[in-house]
C-alpha cells in the first residue's frame, strides 16, 4: 500500500493528524487578481436572499475564527436557524469570486485540483473584505494574506477553538455574553496570545474564561514554556489579568485525550499553584457541552511533617483528574462524578 501523502476528510474531522503535512491552498491570494470592490458588491446584491444571508454569515464567522471546516460552517448556520440547502454551490461561488479560499494538508504540492476526499479547511480571501465592509456590523474590517498562513499545528488549534465555540453557543445561547477567538493580551512589551476568551452570564453576574487549545505537540516542553513565560506573569504577578477582566478568569484547556489532560493540568498547577481551571477532551467536546464531563485537577496531599495531623499539597507530584459537570458551561448544576 502506498504511503498517504495528504490528510483525508475522515482523518481531518478527528482534529488530530500528522504534523509533517503543510498547507496547500486552492489558489494564491492576490489583490490584483481580485475583482474591484464595486463589482463584488454588485454581484452580492444580485444574489438570492438566502445566498446573501448564508454568504454573509460564513464570511463573518471566518473573519472571527480564521478557519473552519464545512461541517462547522453548516453547524453554525443551523444554530442560527438557517437552512444550509445548496451550501456546496454557495461555497463554490464564494471561491470563484475570491471571497473564500481553502487549504488542504499534504506532504508536497502536486499542483492541480486537490483530491476529492482531501480534508478542506476554509478561510477568507481578499474579496470578502468588500462584502464585510459594506454589509457586516463592523466598520473596521482588516485582513492580510498572512492571517491564514499557519502551521498545521496552529490550524488545528483554531479549528478546536471554533468547535468549542459552536458547542458552547448551542448550549448556553443568550447566556454567552461574548466570545473572542485568538485573544491577545500584553504585559509591557510581552505579547500573549490565548486560543480565546469568553464570558458567561449567571443572572447579572459575569464569569470570564480564558481557553487554550493544547495539542500533543505542545507537551511537555511547549506548554511548560508558555505557562512559565506567559501565563504566570499574566495570572500570578501583580494581577495583570485585572487590566482585561473585572474578576479573575477561569482557565479552560481543550486537550486531545485524558492522558494529555493530566499532563497539561499537572504542569499548570505545578507552575502556578492555581486550581481555578478545568479541562475537556476532544471526545467530550464533540458530544456537546450539555452532556460533557469536564476534568478538575486534584493535587497530591501528604501529611505535613511540621504540623502532625494536617495535610499539605505536594505540587511536584502528579495528582489525578476528577470528572465534574459545569453549571456555567452546560447549564446544569456542578457535581463530581465518582
Amino acid at each position: 500500500m502506498s504511503e498517504k501523502v495528504y490528510v483525508t476528510r475522515e482523518e481531518g474531522e478527528a482534529l488530530s493528524f500528522n504534523y509533517d503535512f503543510k498547507q496547500i491552498f486552492h489558489h494564491e491570494s492576490s489583490q490584483p487578481k481580485t475583482l474591484p470592490e464595486y463589482v463584488l458588491v454588485k454581484w452580492y446584491i444580485k444574489q438570492p436572499e438566502q445566498t446573501k444571508q448564508l454568504a454573509l454569515e460564513v464570511l463573518d464567522f471566518l473573519y472571527k475564527f480564521t478557519f473552519a471546516t464545512q461541517s462547522q460552517l453548516e453547524r453554525m448556520l443551523r444554530m442560527k436557524g438557517l437552512d444550509p440547502e445548496g451550501f456546496d454551490g454557495i461555497l463554490d461561488a464564494l471561491l470563484d469570486q475570491r471571497m473564500l479560499n481553502f487549504c488542504y494538508f499534504s506532504k508536497f504540492d502536486q499542483g492541480g485540483a486537490p483530491p476529492e476526499d482531501a480534508f478542506r479547511v476554509h478561510c477568507l480571501d481578499f474579496g470578502a473584505i468588500a462584502i464585510l465592509s459594506h454589509f457586516s456590523s463592523s466598520d473596521s474590517i482588516t485582513w492580510f494574506t498572512t492571517d491564514v498562513m499557519r502551521s498545521t499545528e496552529l490550524v488545528l488549534k483554531y479549528l478546536t477553538t471554533a468547535l468549542f465555540y459552536l458547542s458552547l453557543a448551542e448550549t448556553r445561547g443568550s447566556a454567552l455574553r461574548y466570545f473572542k477567538a485568538a485573544y491577545d493580551v500584553s504585559i509591557g512589551h510581552r505579547d500573549i496570545r490565548f486560543s480565546g476568551s469568553f464570558e458567561i452570564m449567571q443572572g447579572s453576574s459575569p464569569h470570564p474564561f480564558i481557553i487554550e487549545s493544547i495539542r500533543a505537540f505542545d507537551l511537555p516542553v511547549g506548554w511548560e514554556d508558555k505557562v512559565e513565560k506567559k501565563v504566570v506573569p499574566f495570572s500570578c504577578q501583580s494581577k495583570n489579568w485585572a487590566k482585561y477582566f473585572a474578576s479573575e478568569p477561569v482557565y479552560l484547556f481543550l486537550v486531545e485525550d485524558e492522558k494529555q489532560a493530566l499532563e497539561a493540568a499537572s504542569i499548570f498547577f505545578r507552575r502556578t499553584g492555581k486550581d481555578n481551571f478545568r479541562l475537556i477532551t476532544d471526545g467530550q467536546l464533540k458530544g456537546g457541552l450539555s452532556k460533557a464531563a469536564f476534568y478538575k485537577y486534584v493535587p497530591v496531599e501528604e501529611e505535613d511533617p511540621s504540623n502532625p495531623g494536617t495535610t499539605m499539597v505536594v505540587p511536584n507530584k502528579v495528582g489525578k483528574l476528577r470528572k465534574v459537570r459545569s453549571s456555567l458551561l452546560s447549564g446544569e448544576a456542578e457535581k463530581l462524578e465518582k
